[in-house]
């Protein structure tokens, strides 16, 4: 295995085959590609250049992979994974280290309940006394005992260079690492979601996306009840089809159907992309209620479809979307959305496919090619 000047460390994960495409566009030939598994079965990189290699996650081959960095200048990592630890140590000081922040990985390092809405906490578990126990036992441990993970922070003290188009991500990362240099770089361009090839379609104040996903960190009970508090009539779109546990989609589904009926339509089975932006698309209105970086694909094509777009207000996301210019709400414009300007809309949709154009990133191969 002879490592070349740049070595990309990944997980198996379906953005990673069109990262492969961009890095031999712009450094062609000078990249390895590491996929860490569990069971060497890839199941969304299905590009297979003779530059790829393929390795279970454990320490012989951590060794395997530091023995072969003779040629390497820089590591990029795609995230990390706590059990990476062994192989990030042992990296050469002379070898810099880039990690592109993800979102899971970051978010380790600070108290899990301030991202959760301590309803959407509580469904989590189910309706027993047990799992009150549970509930309130986690909490506790959370908010009193700061329940963060050292071994995230101390991995992000060895990074030298830090990859994200999310400022407040970036900011994050450095409380941990105060010698960490940012690099510009998205995963998501309008080449890869073919997002100038959607159809723009007439607001539908009647159809509202609520969440990405069935991670409780959507906050989705909270935001069930101040829909039914304010009386929304509309549709109500959720999508659950990934993440979150069995306990915590069926008890969101509960609340919807109580409280909207068949007004509540939730997503449980995977879709294709295109079939799921078709979807999406209907909707005039989007609520991610993050208190944490999430959701971000979803927001940058629904920024581009002209849709009304609503955060949380403790959103990190929102700080890079008021430094391009974009034009966001927080929830309390479900009450008067009469009043969105279609100017502003369309305006937001010059914004993202000027932003997320796959010439943004050329600059971080440049960089990382000549570190």
């Amino acid at each position: 295995m002879q490592l070349k000047k740049v070595v990309n460390i990944m997980p198996d994960d379906k953005f990673l085959d069109y990262y492969i495409e961009m890095s031999e566009i712009f450094i062609p030939n000078e990249s390895s590609y590491i996929v860490l598994t569990e069971n060497l079965q890839l199941n969304f990189i299905k590009k297979k250049p003779d530059n790829l290699v393929v390795l279970l996650r454990n320490e012989d081959n951590y060794k395997k992979i530091i023995e072969n960095l003779a040629q390497t200048h820089v590591v990029i990592f795609h995230s990390f994974q706590l059990t990476w630890g062994p192989l990030i140590y042992s990296i050469p000081k002379k070898i810099k280290k880039t990690w592109i922040f993800w979102g899971y990985e970051g978010y380790d390092t600070i108290t899990k309940s301030s991202m959760l809405g301590w309803q959407s906490n509580y469904a989590i578990y189910k309706k027993t006394l047990t799992g009150l126990s549970k509930f309130f036992y986690n909490r506790l441990k959370a908010n009193f005992l700061l329940n963060t993970n050292n071994e995230a922070r101390n991995i992000i003290r060895q990074m030298d260079f830090c990859g994200t188009w999310v400022d407040a991500d970036y900011l994050l990362a450095k409380r941990y690492n105060p010698q960490l240099k940012p690099l510009y770089f998205n995963y998501y361009t309008k080449e890869l979601m073919h997002f100038d090839k959607m159809p723009v379609q007439a607001i539908n104040y009647n159809n509202l996306l609520l969440g990405n996903s069935g991670a409780p960190t959507n906050n989705h009970i909270e935001a069930l009840k101040y829909l039914y508090k304010i009386k929304y009539k509309g549709e109500i779109v959720c999508p659950l089809s990934y993440s979150g546990s069995e306990s915590y989609v069926q008890n969101v589904c509960s609340l919807g159907a109580k409280l909207f009926g068949s007004k509540f339509t939730p997503l449980i089975e995977f879709m294709p992309l295109n079939e799921y932006q078709e979807i999406i698309n209907r909707c005039g209105i989007v609520w991610m209620n993050h208190k944490r970086q999430q959701a971000a694909g979803n927001l940058l094509f629904l920024f581009m479809a002209q849709k009304i777009v609503v955060t949380d207000k403790n959103s990190p996301l929102n700080i890079t979307f008021n430094n391009w210019g974009l034009t966001f709400f927080d929830k309390s414009i479900l009450n008067k959305l009469q009043t969105v300007s279609d100017i502003d809309l369309k305006h937001n949709r010059d914004i993202i496919l000027q932003k997320v154009s796959i010439s943004e990133n050329e600059a971080f191969f440049k960089v990382t090619n000549d570190i």
